[in-house]
């Protein structure tokens, strides 16, 4: 009888010694988990976006119609006097197929020009003295940037029908006839230098190239779809 009683004293100690460490042990266990992460700068553009690229291209594109995208770039966006700006125009096929474009005369602006005789890139551009914006630059007149007193002798042109843009490419066949469309491809990429403006338009007056004054100008190109771009540059004094 002692034995037994001794037997259920020995487990009831050992179930006790059990059940406290049980007790001591039950704080809830909580795993956390931190994600480390590397800072970030994320810029995010709509239609038009605005970028300076390594080789200091002032650069801005929009996106036009089905899948076209012009840009414009300047090659500085600070200029000394007398000092020569250039600026180049590019309409590129984005998509990874041909894509052929209806001409559509849609431009944004009437008065973009697109160089001397230049009937069929589908493109141009314009500048003017001031700080304007998309909303707004069409209230200023457009500074002549081609000398007015040229007599020119432009070759004769079909007119454009459409162009067929080569796959993520700027090189479109340019159709004149749709019976003969032909292999009339250009490279739509345009460049010039403007070293200044003319102060009038008139063929007939003694004007002469003067030089950007001092002071902010704004650069606006479009092609004739409808999309449009906007650029500033400035002249120090």
């Amino acid at each position: 009888m002692k034995l037994r009683i001794s037997i259920i004293i020995v487990v009831l100690f050992i179930l006790g010694t059990l059940a406290s460490g049980c007790v001591g042990n039950s704080t809830p266990t909580t795993t956390s988990s931190t994600t480390s992460t590397m800072p970030t700068t994320i810029t995010t553009s709509s239609t038009t976006s605005t970028t300076t690229h390594p080789s200091a291209l002032n650069t801005s594109s929009s996106q036009s119609a089905n899948g076209l995208s012009i840009s414009l770039s300047l090659d500085s966006a600070t200029y000394q006097p007398g000092q020569g700006i250039t600026i180049i125009l590019d309409e590129l096929n984005t998509l990874p197929i041909m894509t052929n474009m209806p001409k559509s005369d849609n431009w944004a602006y009437d008065h973009f020009r697109r160089g001397p005789c230049d009937f069929i890139s589908p493109f141009g551009a314009a500048i003017f003295r001031g700080d304007y914006t998309a909303s707004n630059y069409s209230s200023a007149p457009p500074l002549t940037i081609y000398d007015p007193h040229a007599t020119l002798t432009c070759p004769t042109n079909a007119p454009v029908i459409s162009y067929s843009f080569e796959p993520s490419s700027d090189t479109a066949n340019v159709i004149e006839d749709s019976n003969n469309p032909g292999n009339n491809y250009l490279h739509f990429n345009y460049e010039v230098t403007i070293k200044g403006y003319w102060p009038d338009n008139d063929y007939n007056s003694n004007s002469k190239l003067t030089s950007f004054e001092p002071g902010v100008y704004t650069v606006v190109a479009g092609d004739e779809w409808g999309a449009l771009v906007v650029l500033h540059f400035t002249i120090t004094q």
